[in-house]
């Protein structure tokens, strides 16, 4: 009897919000801004590593789960001593992550809260399907 072969196939799941910021600031000055504004509370998590070209790199990650409206917060650095997270975007600093469901009014207030966070130079929408190193943005 002749063999089947099954391939299985895994696709990540990159529905969530996602923002690039640009900002002078510190990791976690920055964090302890958005804590202020956006009413949460970002913590420092496990790093982020990913590799490059056979160079291990490492990313800061903070993050937050807010039970009540079942959305998980990621604040991630795009830029360490080897290079970027996402080399297409060396403009943007960091990354904010939203996962769950959010109105595009809801959506719209982080942007316009972060954007008036003193050290942010930049706040943009991103979409997520553009960029080519996406698999990059997965945090565990």
């Amino acid at each position: 009897m002749k063999k089947k072969k099954h391939k299985l196939t895994f696709q990540f799941d990159f529905n969530f919000f996602l923002l690039g910021i640009s900002s002078s600031e510190n990791d976690y000055h920055l964090s302890w801004e958005m804590n202020k504004v956006l009413e949460i509370s970002l913590k420092k998590g496990a790093d982020h590593f990913t590799k490059r070209k056979e160079i291990e790199q490492v990313f800061s990650v903070y993050t937050f789960y807010d039970e009540e409206a079942y959305l998980q917060y990621f604040l991630i650095v795009n830029k360490s001593e080897k290079g970027f997270l996402i080399e297409e975007l060396r403009n943007i600093d960091y990354f904010l992550q939203i996962h769950g469901d959010l109105s595009d009014n809801q959506k719209q207030q982080v942007i316009s809260s972060v954007k008036n966070i003193k050290g942010v130079s930049g706040v943009f929408k991103l979409d997520i399907n553009t960029l080519k190193s996406k698999n990059r943005l997965i945090i565990e």
